[in-house]
């Protein structure tokens, strides 16, 4: 396992730093600079507010999801968001979803794997809701024969990913509904391994099992679909409000596709923080409407840092006051093994 996860951190050692050559091939990296710091502060600010905002926005949410486990409080819901983002801009594959369900299960007596479970149904929530804005952008976008291609492989991206998703929903299902089938299944498949790990693996999947919750209320399920919507709205408006503050014009409509190739390209396999990937990404995102490379390469790292590392510091605030009022010694954190 390590040695796998070595080799992973590796391989997005590599493409980051490929990306970012490409990214910078063929930039004036002065100009880059003196775009990046003349960018309006007072825009910077807004996109940094709407930033935190989108993470209560997501604790909203994530209260429909835990409430048939537990009714949950928000501040733990909020500090322990904050702590997962930002873990995530830190550590690689993603950890900061597992150390996210893992700090909340410590704060609310409730099993880490259900708590994840839950993760993984609004995950797909936000899948979905980035299909249509993938769909809103290229129906409501003119191609020209230059940039064909691109079109072409946003739809072939979304053609994959729409039955991906439908296929991981049925699969949860399955498990939900027919759990003592698969583990039965789970349990056969593990006869390798000694009779303790396979039994403890098998409780940990059976917990997971019971945060895949299927909300049945209508008024819950247009409450799910709103918060996801506005979510992804208050990322949008990041993007517009990174044009103004570099004083770019483009219509609201090229966030849609901007929005999209910059969610595709923290998909790939990268360094912590999605350095490069995001970067190359976005720059394409805007060159496609016409910006130039050093502006649409400004853009791209503005919207980065202007994210990133208020959320790093979010998470980081948040972890410190999480453990004083826990009275745990910040050394001893769930994450890392201790009980």
């Amino acid at each position: 396992m390590t040695k796998s996860v070595n080799l992973k951190v590796w391989i997005g050692l590599f493409l980051s730093a490929l990306f970012v050559y490409l990214a910078l091939r063929d930039v004036d990296l002065a100009r880059v600079w003196d775009l990046t710091r003349s960018a309006d502060p007072f825009y910077i600010v807004l996109i940094i507010l709407l930033a935190f905002f989108q993470f209560v926005v997501r604790t909203w949410r994530w209260a429909i999801l835990l409430e048939p486990i537990k009714a949950t409080g928000f501040c733990n819901r909020l500090a322990t968001t904050l702590i997962g983002f930002g873990a995530n801009c830190i550590f690689p594959a993603r950890m900061g979803e597992f150390i996210r369900a893992n700090y909340l299960g410590q704060r609310e007596k409730i099993s880490a794997s259900s708590a994840f479970g839950t993760i993984v149904i609004e995950r797909l929530f936000d899948g979905f809701t980035l299909l249509l804005i993938l769909v809103i952008g290229l129906l409501g976008t003119e191609f020209t024969a230059e940039w064909q291609s691109v079109s072409n492989k946003l739809r072939i991206t979304g053609f994959i990913l729409l039955p991906s998703y439908l296929i991981f929903l049925l699969l949860l299902l399955c498990l939900r509904y027919k759990t003592e089938f698969f583990l039965t299944l789970f349990e056969k498949i593990l006869f390798f391994l000694p009779g303790r790990p396979r039994r403890r693996i098998v409780e940990i999947i059976r917990n997971f099992s019971l945060g895949i919750v299927m909300v049945k209320n209508p008024e819950k399920w247009a409450l799910l679909i709103f918060y996801s919507l506005f979510v992804w709205f208050l990322n949008l408006y990041q993007v517009d409000l990174v044009e103004k503050a570099l004083g770019l014009d483009l219509p609201f409509l090229a966030a849609f596709l901007i929005m999209s190739m910059a969610s595709f390209g923290v998909m790939i396999p990268s360094a912590p923080g999605y350095v490069g990937t995001f970067h190359l990404s976005v720059q394409y995102g805007f060159i496609f409407f016409g910006v130039g490379r050093e502006e649409a390469l400004s853009a791209a790292i503005l919207w980065h840092a202007v994210v990133f590392f208020p959320t790093i510091f979010f998470g980081l605030v948040s972890f410190v006051l999480l453990n004083l009022l826990s009275g745990r010694p910040l050394g001893e954190t769930p994450f890392l093994g201790n009980k």
